[in-house]
């Protein structure tokens, strides 16, 4: 292999592709990438037998091949050198050789044919859709994953494609998050125009970095297989395992009758949660909230810490109820949110909460309470 290429570019298809890297595992080979030189492209490559993640790079080719280098070490020298063109070169077996300027390196690798390769996905089921949606199904959604491995399906979150568009949904079996994207912001379908599939949260976090909402031309490639799903973001490309199972049916635990509704700003709301968590911290982030005419009471006690208080004024419809909540679950969604006011209803002080953003109506978040 002989090639020649920009270094701030391959420095950004490094960075995209080295997070997937293994970060222990009982292969050596996987804490390596594969450089595949390839007419007038260079395919760089991670794996880690669950996901993998793909980047190209125009380079200018004097002569093909292919080899395997360690991640870490490549990517911190490439990180490290200065903006102009990098030389690569594989003469011996295994070995790269890294010019740029007047900086030289030799890094061992490995052989390129130990290197698993990344599964073909090929299926009934292919779409596209706007990186800004995307963005936004993932930010809404992930942080309600739960990470606990012993519940392997929850640690996914569940993708649904159909006629109104495309759906995630997350839950750790204490709080739910639903989103929505439009069918506009979608084109293509799958065999019956109906399909779900459970995404290793991992790998959606790894998706997301990929992502320019702000460019509204590349749109997401996704392809799935009933094992497999794939993504593809310009030339970038991800690839995951599906997580087997059967989703929890999270329609049923989603409030259809309310008593009680709230609506308050979000920002304020959200600065009152925070400083009271500071109390709360010690007493499991139990805050009580007291929704009353005009008025929502936020409270947390520590017989360690000491007392908060807080008052916020807050449009109330219904009786008046006590009720209490972790403060993280509530962090979590309003900090996600972009609603200057949100919608918060209620039954009763044992059941769910429906937290939506007033202006959003493709959003919703059910957390459930705490003992009072």
């Amino acid at each position: 292999m002989k090639i020649s290429c920009n270094r701030r570019v391959l420095h950004e298809a490094l960075q995209h592709v080295s997070r997937v890297v293994a970060g222990r595992t009982t292969l050596p080979i996987l804490s390596n990438l594969l450089l595949e030189a390839r007419g007038s492209e260079l395919r760089v490559v991670a794996y880690d037998m669950e996901i993998g993640a793909e980047s190209r790079v125009g380079i200018e080719t004097a002569e093909e091949g292919t080899l395997t280098v360690p991640a870490r070490v490549l990517g911190d020298v490439v990180a490290s050198l200065p903006d102009a063109t990098v030389e690569m070169q594989s003469e011996q077996r295994s070995v790269l050789s890294l010019s740029c300027g007047r900086s030289q390196y030799t890094i061992h690798g490995l052989p390129a044919e130990e290197f698993p390769s990344l599964p073909e996905v090929t299926g009934g089921v292919s779409f596209e859709i706007s990186q800004a949606a995307m963005r936004e199904l993932i930010r809404a959604t992930i942080f309600a994953a739960s990470a606990d491995e012993a519940r392997a399906i929850l640690t996914g979150v569940l993708l649904i494609r159909d006629d109104a568009g495309v759906k995630m949904v997350a839950t750790d079996s204490y709080r739910l998050a639903v989103k929505n994207a439009a069918v506009d912001e979608v084109k293509g379908t799958g065999d019956d125009g109906q399909w779900q599939a459970i995404i290793p949260a991992r790998a959606l976090q790894e998706l997301n970095r990929m992502l320019d909402p702000g460019d509204e031309e590349v749109r997401v490639g996704v392809r799935a297989s009933e094992q497999q799903i794939v993504f593809g973001v310009g030339g970038y490309t991800l690839v995951s395992r599906l997580i087997e199972g059967q989703f929890p049916n999270y329609e049923r635990v989603i409030p259809t009758e309310t008593e009680r509704t709230v609506e308050i700003s979000r920002e304020d709301l959200l600065a009152a949660i925070k400083r009271a968590a500071i109390v709360a911290r010690a007493e499991a982030s139990k805050l009580l909230f007291r929704a009353q005419e005009g008025v929502l009471t936020i409270s947390a006690e520590s017989g360690d810490v000491g007392r908060a208080h807080e008052e916020l004024a807050a449009t109330v419809e219904g009786e008046e109820i006590e009720i209490a909540f972790n403060a993280e679950y509530l962090t979590d969604v309003l900090g996600v949110m972009e609603s200057d006011r949100v919608v918060w209803q209620f039954t009763g002080p044992l059941s769910s909460g429906l937290l939506k953003a007033a202006d959003d109506p493709d959003y919703l978040y059910v957390v459930m309470p705490m003992q009072l």
